[in-house]
Order: C-alpha cells, then structure tokens, then sequence
C-alpha cells in the first residue's frame, strides 16, 4: 500500500521542498493543501502542471497573496473562480493594507479576475462583494460597467461605494434597460439620481423606480410622470401606490385610472377635503355606468387573445419565472383573474399557480402545497381569496390539481358553496402549516 510522506508532520524545509518535486500528483496535492508549509514551497506549487495541485493552492488559505498574480491568469476555469472567492472575501481587508494598492497582489489579482473572459468568475467577485463598504473603489466601478447583467446589476443594485455622482456618470454615459432597472430599485435612490432615470424614457425602469416606495422622487418629476401615464398605463398603479402624492396628482390620476386604481385613490389618507370629493365624485360618476354594457364588453372579448396581447406588450417580462410575471403583472395592476383564467385555457399552470398566490396574497410555497396535496378544499379557499369565480375555481381543481371528479367542490348556483368561515380556515390551515 502507498504511503503518502506528506501526512507525516511536522515536515523539515528540505523535506517540503523535496515532496514539492515528487514525481506522484497525490504527493504534491497534499502538500499543496497543507497551511504549515513555508510560502516559498506553496508558491513554487501554484506554478505545478497539473490543475488539481493549483486549485489546492488556489484555495489555501496560507497560499502567499503574490502567488495571486499567476494563478488569476490560470488556464483553468474552476482555479481561477476558487481564487475570485478566495480573494473577494477577503476584500474588507485589502484597504487596511500599510503599502500602496497598486503593490497589492491581492488587488492587482482582483484587477485582473475582473477582465476574466468566464463570465462565472465575475459574477463571483459581484456577489460577494455588492454589500462590502470597503471593497476597492476601481473594482466595483469596473464591475458596475460589466456588459453582463448578471455581473453589473447585483453591484448597481447593492453597493455602497458607489455614489449618486457614479451613478449619475453612469446613467449619462448611456446603461442597458436592466441596468437602469437595478439602479431604480437600490434601497435608497435619491431625487437627483430620480430625475436622471426619469429623463432616459426607460419605461421598465421608471416603472421599477416608481415601485420602489424609498426612492425619492421630487414632486415636479412625479407631476410629470402622472401626465405622461395616461398613455404609459404601466404607471398608473405605482403612482397611485407611491407613500408620498400631491393632491394635484391625485385629481389628475382620477381622471384616466383604472377603476380599481381609482378606489385606492379615495382610501388615501393624506388627501385634502377638496381633493377628496374630486375623487367620490368621479367614482359615483363611474359607478353609474350601465353595468349591463360593461359586462357586455367584457364578454366580447376573446379570451384566447387576451394573454397573448400582455406577451406582447410585455414581451420583457414573460422571459421571466412564472411568480416574477406574476408579482410584476400585479404591480402594475394588470394580474386580473380573467389572465388567470387565460392561462388555464392556454394550459399555463404554472403562472396559474403563481398568479393566485399572488392575487390571494399568500406564499407561493402555501399554493404549491395545496396543489401537492389535491386539497379540493384548500384550492378552492384560494380561488375564492384571489377572486376567482367559483365556475373556473372548479376547472383549476380539476386541471391544475387533478382532483377526481367525485371529490370536486362544485359550486352553488354560480356561487362558492362553501361558508366564508370554511374558506378562510382552509387558508389558515394550509398557512400555518408552512410555518
């Protein structure tokens, strides 16, 4: 049987350096994983043919930071990500070095991992480093400006280091939509780097900052956004959602939103008595219509191309999971349950599963488990909490769930059968059975 020398201890310089030239590939990957070697040793092993022995290095947490340098230009993928890991973990501890950066092999081979051609390895430094307050300033500015958005997003969307003057260069010098969208959503965006974002005409990004309730926008640039959202409807219902909205807005925003939009106008609570009544007064105005030519209206609409017209204007979107077409369909006050029934016609089920939990307001984990478990019951509590009407509820137990016949809950004369209090205690059964 072999012995392996390396896994005697403690080993004498002479005896490493020997080990270090081994003719067998176990020999000197065991060494290269041991972190009571002299740096000399671990560094003439990060120059080894083979890949096995400097990934062992590339991950040792003794390895000497100037070995860095020739193992961030490695021809091997895996070593070459292990050490973008490595090395941006460490990143809080780079600015406290006592010599100059550009001396730093750590940061030179930062510098270098950031141009790396494998996208993986980039994504790597972004994600560990976003949220780190003393990453090196160059770096994050060179990953804020990555042509991949899976690098410069989660940097554009979390990092501290960047200030609104980086952002502000950033947005002049012309961003994709995805970027602009990451910075709209960072949790504090302020009235400047706003007005920026506004004045590029990025429709999903506005949207995005608009939904983001700590990104200050100043009232002038709302007013302007609640004009332009008569023909941009995808505004309509953050505006209308937004913490902080001049009474001006409001009355101008009742005159075109949608009628559910309008409802939410009038339960505002910072509303003036004059703005208040403008509001009442439109709702009675509407509520007067024939309801009779409305339903007609709806009636005639073909459900079949009904999903299809939302594809398409929102073609950016359906390239997403299903729960992330739902939860952005719902922000913007388009998940109607008329799309839910759509998409069962069309076989969707899953953003027919997404679609209620979302419209219900319940975890997606919840309406999974009630689909997992053939819950006739509990499927039907959440049809009914999203609004469905208790007619396409059956089809969703059926097809989605496939529940036998026999054990379907029909309805009542177009109604749901089951009591309220039933209803909702299936959805607090099926709720707290998550937790």
């Amino acid at each position: 049987m072999f012995h392996n020398p390396v896994h005697d201890a403690p080993l004498t310089y002479e005896e490493a350096k020997e080990l270090a030239q081994h003719h067998d590939l176990t020999v000197r990957k065991s060494l290269a994983e041991r972190e009571d070697i002299r740096p000399e040793i671990l560094f003439y092993l990060a120059g080894d043919p083979e890949p096995e022995v400097r990934k062992a290095i590339a991950k040792n947490k003794a390895t000497p930071a100037r070995a860095y340098i020739e193992l961030a230009q490695d021809s091997n993928d895996e070593i070459r990500s292990d050490l973008a890991q490595k090395i941006a973990s460490l990143a809080p501890k780079l600015t406290a070095y006592e010599v100059d950066r550009v001396q730093s092999y750590a940061f030179q081979a930062l510098e270098i991992l950031a141009s790396d051609q494998l996208s993986t390895v980039r994504i790597i430094l972004a994600e560990t480093l976003k949220d780190v307050a003393q990453a090196p300033e160059e770096l994050i500015k060179k990953l804020a400006q990555d042509s991949e958005l899976s690098v410069s997003c989660p940097i554009l969307e979390h990092s501290p280091i960047l200030t609104d003057d980086d952002l502000l260069e950033l947005i002049s010098k012309g961003v994709s939509s995805g970027a602009l969208g990451a910075i709209s959503n960072r949790a504090s965006v302020s009235a400047s780097v706003s007005d920026a974002i506004v004045h590029t005409h990025d429709v999903p990004a506005i949207t995005t900052l608009l939904c983001n309730e700590s990104a200050q926008i100043r009232e002038e640039t709302l007013d302007q956004l609640v004009d332009q959202s008569r023909n941009v409807t995808d505004w309509q219902s953050p505006l209308v959602h937004r913490p902080i909205l001049s009474n001006t807005a409001v009355q101008r925003l009742a005159e075109f939103v949608a009628d559910n939009l309008i409802e939410t106008l009038k339960k505002r609570d910072d509303l003036s008595p004059k703005t208040l009544s403008i509001v009442r007064k439109e709702v009675n105005r509407r509520l007067s219509a024939s309801q009779k030519d409305k339903r007609l209206k709806q009636a005639q609409l073909d459900p079949e191309q009904t999903n299809l017209v939302l594809r398409k204007e929102y073609s950016w979107l359906f390239q997403q999971p299903p729960h992330v077409i739902a939860q952005n369909l719902h922000r913007m006050g388009k998940l109607a349950p008329q799309v839910i029934a759509n998409a069962l016609h069309e076989g969707d089920y899953e953003f027919v599963i997404a679609g209620l939990a979302e419209l219900a307001r319940i975890p997606m984990a919840v309406a999974q488990r009630m689909i997992a478990m053939r819950s006739a019951r509990g499927i039907t509590a959440l049809c009914w909490k999203a609004g469905i009407d208790p007619v396409t509820a059956i089809r969703i137990q059926a097809k989605v769930a496939h529940i036998p016949s026999e054990d379907i809950v029909r309805d009542h004369d177009g109604s749901y059968a089951l009591k309220e209090e039933e209803l909702q205690w299936q959805l607090n059964f099926f709720t707290e059975m998550a937790v």
